[in-house]
């Protein structure tokens, strides 16, 4: 009796790291030096950064929207651009953008901009997607609410699907990593 008990809480524990060991490959964590960095500089949670990369470009470096976005945390040649400028960030080359570190960089300060901007993670990540301008009509013409525990309805598809994902990879990375 006592042996069986035991033989069944091994296979349970051996069925859980399992578990855990496919989900880890699921949720990996890449760039970890440059994602510790940036979310030390900016103030962003490590497992929200992890969350967008993954839910953005499935870590590939060299990816490329149908909208233009580029990299990791595929930001727009708009974004970048006003981010540099209203950063006062400077790049020698356009192509520096697919750079990790550069690309890490200016998601996580854009993130960091958009939290200070609105006080509820859904609308940082509504904006990160459907872009600022698209969350302050939101927020003018009554369709969302700053506060998230108001939050009721996202007016995109997309958007709504993608702050889904995003939470829900957010939720994972914490699960298994922090």
């Amino acid at each position: 009796m006592v042996g069986s008990i035991f033989a069944l809480a091994l296979s349970m524990i051996v069925f859980i790291k399992g578990y855990k060991a496919i989900l880890k490959a699921v949720y990996p964590i890449k760039y970890e030096d440059i994602v510790n960095e940036m979310s030390k500089e900016y103030n962003i949670e490590p497992e929200l950064i992890y969350a967008v990369i993954k839910t953005e470009s499935g870590f590939d470096n060299g990816a490329k929207s149908s909208a233009g976005a580029l990299g990791l945390m595929q930001i727009t040649p708009k974004t970048f651009e006003w981010l540099k400028k209203n950063k006062k960030r400077t790049l020698n080359e356009p192509e520096e953008i697919l750079n990790p570190k550069v690309n890490i960089g200016y998601g996580v300060l854009f993130l960091s901009i958009l939290r200070e901007k609105y006080d509820s993670e859904i609308l940082v990540l509504c904006a990160y997607n459907a872009g600022m301008s698209a969350v302050d009509r939101w927020i003018r013409e009554k369709k969302v609410s700053k506060n998230e525990k108001d939050f009721q309805v996202i007016p995109y598809k997309e958007t709504k699907y993608y702050v889904k994902k995003v939470k829900e990879c957010k939720r994972m990375y914490k699960m298994l990593y922090f």
